[in-house]
């Protein structure tokens, strides 16, 4: 549950770990664009962590599941070349495996969304 308090938020249940698992994707994300890890979002992870019932570093052991594609569905879902989809592949949470990049459906369909933002603001 989500209570708005004076000049703050009540977080509750499933909400809590929301926060928690945002932090995460944040984390993440600072590491594959080489920045270094926040100290800040290091402090929210911990007190939310806690908040939680958790240990301090739980939000360091969750481990976030992605749902790999093929570069030929990602295009299909993209509407572009494969061979696009393979460029864009790192920022698109891409992993190479045995000589062929598989990509993040998840970040594919995000990108998708936002192209179509995109024409559509055009």
């Amino acid at each position: 549950m989500i209570t708005p308090i004076e000049r703050g938020v009540l977080l509750t249940g499933r909400e809590i770990e929301a926060v928690g698992y945002a932090i995460k994707l944040a984390q993440r994300d600072r590491a594959r664009n080489g920045l270094p890890r926040s100290r800040d979002l290091d402090q929210l992870a911990a007190a939310v962590a806690q908040a939680a019932g958790g240990q301090l570093d739980s939000c360091e052991q969750v481990e976030v599941q992605a749902d790999y594609i093929s570069c030929r569905e990602a295009a299909g879902i993209l509407g572009c070349s494969e061979r696009s989809v393979r460029r864009w592949a790192p920022g698109l949470g891409g992993q190479l495996v045995g000589g062929r990049w598989l990509v993040d459906r998840q970040a594919v369909v995000e990108h998708a969304v936002g192209q179509t933002r995109m024409e559509e603001s055009s």
